[in-house]
């Protein structure tokens, strides 16, 4: 696999029983771009509550970040310049799929960006699931999720 752009979103569509090796793929990645790997289960957010419970833990952000929506995204927003990560999320699907639309908009611009100039860091976001899963999302596929973002920024 390609190393994924640094400091991009990436959607892609993939059966279940390929997503070892795609995490597997993108671990090796990272280890050539010395990056650091987080996986998230879009299964374990599908609330906002829920997300900030396994995104704090997974992201290893600071215990303030557990207090709610608003301290997590300003914890993932204060991380260091030098950062280098890749965050693929599984079961992507269900990210956030009980709540507001521009709760997934705002969760998705936060944790992708960069070349940061002046620290070098980027985090590049990984969202995986099936292809028949991505249809029934508003964007219809893991393309429309990409463009749908993309629209929105």
């Amino acid at each position: 696999m390609e190393a994924p752009p640094r400091g991009q979103f990436v959607a892609v569509e993939l059966t279940h029983d390929r997503f070892q090796e795609f995490v597997d793929e993108v671990q090796t990645a990272a280890y050539v771009e010395d990056a650091d790997l987080r996986v998230v289960l879009g299964a374990a957010c599908t609330t906002a509550a829920r997300a900030v419970e396994h995104l704090c833990g997974v992201l290893q952000l600071p215990y303030a970040a557990s207090r709610g929506w608003h301290d997590m995204l300003e914890a993932i927003g204060d991380r260091a310049a030098s950062l280098r990560q890749f965050v693929v999320i599984l079961d992507a699907t269900d990210l956030l799929k009980h709540e507001d639309p521009d709760l997934w908009h705002e969760l998705i611009g936060n944790l992708h960006g960069g070349p940061h100039c002046m620290g070098g860091g980027w985090n590049t976001l990984m969202l995986a699931d099936d292809p028949y899963r991505w249809e029934t999302t508003p964007f219809r596929t893991a393309a429309g999720a990409e463009q749908a973002h993309a629209r929105r920024r």
